[in-house]
């Protein structure tokens, strides 16, 4: 690849809940470790939505450029609990007001998935489309790029695959502001080798990033016996064109991992 192209990659760190109860040494450690990125998770921030601007302004005041990752894990924005599906979109909704607020470029979301083995898969992908299609809008008028993320291979998830991100891709044909959110970790999951990204009927508006170590995703780059060929990765990416972040979604050894990723790409 290009290496000067290459070297303009914008390697991200992501906000992590270690150091939830000190936002100001987690965002000065990772400036001074050189991270010029920045994916906040916003379950991490404080309910307080008042300390949550603090946190953000202070972080782009540092001279981080941010992405925001809308809540997960009880979230679930197709849930067959109607209040749970509510509030799961209620939550992507304000990680979209907080983007738009603050000038901020991308929010990834979690797409839905089942609850239990009862419910019906088809059932599930109508609501999910529904709501997804709701989500876009809200995007649109905010004027806020958001990415729906593939999952990892894990009970009751829906949308794993290129395939199965492309399901959303009829709502973009007249919304840029919906994309897909790739995460090559979670894709790796699956043993069915890495996506292609040119056939993806949507744009990838961010990249999530971390090594698979005895199958399992969100390790450090460095880890050792990890499967992942980080090169294939960023030459995949570089090849698509794409000049957003690339998000180390790990949680120890990002700055090893940061300069393992500048080393492969010089």
């Amino acid at each position: 690849m290009d290496s000067e192209n290459a070297s303009k990659m914008k390697i991200a760190c992501i906000y992590s809940k270690r150091y939830e109860s000190d936002t100001k040494r987690w965002i000065n450690e990772m400036v001074d470790a050189g991270f010029s990125y920045m994916e906040i998770a916003v379950s991490y921030l404080p309910d307080d939505q008042t300390k949550q601007d603090e946190i953000i302004s202070y972080a782009l005041s540092s001279g981080l450029t941010l992405n925001l990752h809308a809540p997960f894990g009880i979230n679930n924005i197709s849930s067959s609990d109607l209040d749970r599906r509510a509030s799961s979109v209620a939550n992507v909704k304000h990680s979209i007001d907080l983007a738009a607020k603050h000038g901020l470029g991308t929010v990834t979301f979690h797409p839905g998935r089942l609850s239990d083995d009862s419910e019906s898969a088809d059932e599930n992908w109508k609501e999910m489309i529904s709501v997804v299609s709701d989500i876009a809008e809200y995007a649109k008028e905010k004027k806020v790029f958001v990415g729906i993320e593939n999952m990892e291979l894990r009970p009751y998830e829906l949308v794993y695959t290129v395939d199965d991100l492309n399901r959303f891709a009829h709502l973009a044909e007249d919304n840029p502001y919906l994309g897909v959110t790739i995460d090559f970790s979670h894709y790796a999951t699956l043993g069915i080798g890495m996506p292609d990204l040119n056939a993806l009927k949507l744009p990838i508006y961010d990249v999530h990033l971390s090594q698979v170590v005895d199958g399992k995703p969100h390790g450090a780059l460095v880890d050792e016996g990890g499967t992942l060929d980080i090169a294939e990765i960023f030459r995949s990416i570089f090849d698509y064109g794409y000049d957003g972040l690339v998000v180390l979604e790990q949680w120890s050894f990002l700055k090893e991992s940061r300069e393992l990723a500048e080393a492969v790409l010089s």
